[in-house]
């Protein structure tokens, strides 16, 4: 089984908020509609603490037996590797260990090796863009006992860009990452900045892949707790990610006012979740009003974005597909669902497409190329 504690406080008591019966386990694409896995999806707070979690929690190798492209896409994306990149280039010495980077890794990025000693990499997926005697690459999910027969052997830097709100264990984690590293070491991260995606109500907030409420307060004591004191904090947008840059500093437990056992936010959580989830209901009656009798009704993302939809009340009876500017998931199937993938040029020659758009921090820039495809394009 899989944690189901307060990480703060340990409690254990929590009670259901809402759930989404029989939702897919993948937030990718299928290349057929057959072999479909679901889960009930539910959502649940602690009365204690406040925490918030998604329960039961999806098996790591069910939940990631293929990767889904996330972080590939977009203008937004490559802004938002950009800066981080930035944050991190100048701590590039050393012993280094990239964990999860994906095909927007900040190995593919680095160009100068000559202050890197060897740069580990934990990633299932990752294609390498280039070959270096200093790269090490090890094709599964982060496990420090990589580095046990190393003596006297330390990491210098720690990164890791949209991992942290996919762990099961967040003490653990940050319990292993502090063994390993050396005494002047940095842990530098970026992740999504829940609270006001919650607020607006993105679906890629929280869903089997992101099982925790991590707001910044919550990452915050976190960090504390396990002895790393924030040098420093970079927002990436005011709904997307916040940017850590960390290092160790066990005098936090003894010398800080901040409060780590007690995290006492039930109400304003509590408050915080029941208005997106009405937000969701009052949204899909706005939607399913809108394109009832509308011939010609597409759906953007073929993604967390388009599924919430799909399996949270979104009448699809006259949906025609996905659209989606990946090239990888083309032709391909929304997982879970019936419905095909297409690039959005196919929207060019129909007459006043209608598109639901819900894609979170990504809608202006999605907006703007829909327009300039078709122009008498209605987005819902």
């Amino acid at each position: 089984m899989t944690p189901f504690f307060c990480p703060i406080s340990y409690s254990k008591k929590f009670k259901k908020i809402f759930s989404i019966k029989k939702f897919p386990i993948f937030m990718g694409v299928s290349k057929n509609k057959i072999n479909y896995d679901f889960e009930n999806i539910n959502w649940w707070i602690n009365s204690e603490s406040g925490n918030i979690q998604i329960h039961p929690k999806i098996s790591l190798d069910k939940l990631y037996f293929k990767s889904h492209g996330s972080g590939t896409v977009g203008k937004t994306w490559q802004d938002h590797h950009e800066l981080f990149f930035k944050l991190v280039k100048k701590y590039l010495k050393g012993n280094i260990c990239e964990i999860g980077g994906g095909q927007n890794s900040v190995l593919n990025k680095t160009k100068n090796f000559s202050k890197i000693k060897n740069f580990y990499c934990f990633d299932k997926n990752l294609k390498l863009k280039k070959k270096n005697k200093k790269i090490k690459k090890i094709n599964k999910f982060f496990d420090k006992n990589y580095f046990k027969n190393e003596k006297s052997f330390s990491i210098d830097l720690l990164i890791h860009s949209h991992t942290f709100e996919h762990l099961y264990d967040p003490n653990m984690f940050l319990n292993d990452v502090k063994s390993i590293l050396s005494k002047n070491g940095k842990h530098i991260f970026t992740m999504p900045n829940m609270r006001p995606m919650i607020k607006k109500g993105y679906a890629n907030a929280m869903n089997f892949e992101h099982p925790f409420y991590y707001d910044e307060k919550l990452v915050d004591c976190l960090l504390h707790k396990n002895n790393f004191k924030i040098i420093k904090k970079v927002f990436f947008k005011e709904d997307h990610s916040i940017m850590y840059v960390t290092k160790i500093d066990k005098t936090l437990t003894i010398n800080s006012n901040i409060k780590v056992d007690k995290y006492s936010e039930y109400k304003k959580n509590l408050k915080l979740f029941q208005g997106m989830f009405s937000l969701w209901k009052k949204d899909i009656i706005k939607i399913n009003k809108l394109t009832k009798k509308n011939k010609n009704v597409f759906i953007f993302g073929a993604h967390i974005f388009s599924q919430m939809m799909i399996f949270n009340g979104l009448n699809s009876k006259n949906l025609n597909c996905v659209l989606d500017n990946d090239k990888q998931k083309a032709n391909k199937f929304l997982y879970g669902t019936n419905f095909k993938i297409y690039n959005p040029s196919i929207l060019q020659k129909i007459s006043n497409p209608c598109v639901i758009l819900r894609a979170g921090s990504y809608n202006k820039e999605i907006k703007k190329q829909l327009f300039e495809i078709n122009r008498n394009v209605i987005i819902v």
